[in-house]
């Protein structure tokens, strides 16, 4: 005879009921012990309820319930990522992102054209939780947005990526349009040395770019490397020769 626990007569059946109540602690607390429990079967009623969940605590919550069955919720994350709805889209992208497995990819690659900026910036962030080489060039192609939160929220993905977004970055630098570059300079000075340390030398031709900002940001990503002697000189001799004010300034206080 099947003893296994159903809906409707499992420990933790109260709380599932709990979750629609319209007072956001009894919510929280039915969460946390829906959380405890870890329980596979519970992930649809406690995905539907983050969903709509108004109260940001609460969601914050049931988010962390859901990673305690990661399998289970990245499914029930994946299958609501078509939705019309932009709300429901970013917080299941936001759950993905804690979760961060690998065979979630190719559906959080789709959000990086959403119409809703703020689940394209936390599809990249998710991508970047992940760390597999695949999401490189998905955020790579995306250097250089015109939107200063956009490009906030690509620099935070990309340099979480650390050294692995390194050699493509360094390409970017040499290759890429005006804002490209520039972007891709801010990106290995956000990641630092020791990571982005062999894109010194690209670092250092940059300095004689033809863009300002491409300076400027190269100049501001070779301070962070001062410990790689080849970095050190470039920024000696920008500090004596470069006809860019700004670079001259950066150079002679980071030697």
């Amino acid at each position: 005879m099947d003893t296994t626990p159903t809906t409707t007569d499992r420990p933790t059946k109260a709380a599932l009921t709990a979750l629609s109540h319209p007072d956001k602690d009894v919510r929280q607390e039915a969460a946390v012990r829906l959380g405890r429990a870890a329980d596979p079967a519970d992930v649809p009623a406690l995905a539907r309820a983050l969903w709509a969940e108004p109260d940001f605590f609460v969601r914050e919550t049931l988010t962390w319930a859901l990673t305690r069955t990661p399998q289970s919720a990245a499914r029930e994350a994946v299958a609501v990522l078509d939705g019309t709805d932009g709300d429901v889209r970013l917080q299941a992208v936001h759950l993905l992102s804690k979760i961060a497995e690998p065979s979630t990819v190719p559906a959080v690659s789709r959000l990086l054209d959403d119409p809703d900026p703020a689940v394209v910036d936390k599809a990249g962030w998710a991508l970047s939780r992940v760390g597999h080489p695949e999401v490189v060039p998905l955020l790579l192609d995306r250097l250089g947005p015109s939107s200063l939160p956009a490009r906030d929220a690509l620099t935070r993905a990309l340099a979480h990526l650390g050294a692995a977004a390194v050699p493509q970055l360094t390409d970017a630098l040499t290759e890429g349009t005006d804002a490209v570059r520039a972007h891709a300079a801010e990106v290995l000075c956000v990641i630092g040395g020791p990571a982005a340390v062999e894109a010194v030398p690209a670092l250092a031709r940059a300095l004689e770019d033809e863009v300002a900002d491409v300076r400027l940001s190269a100049v501001m990503a070779l301070r962070e490397l001062v410990a790689d002697p080849r970095a050190t000189a470039a920024l000696r001799s920008a500090a004596e020769a470069s006809g860019d004010a700004r670079v001259r300034a950066v150079a002679r206080v980071s030697i």
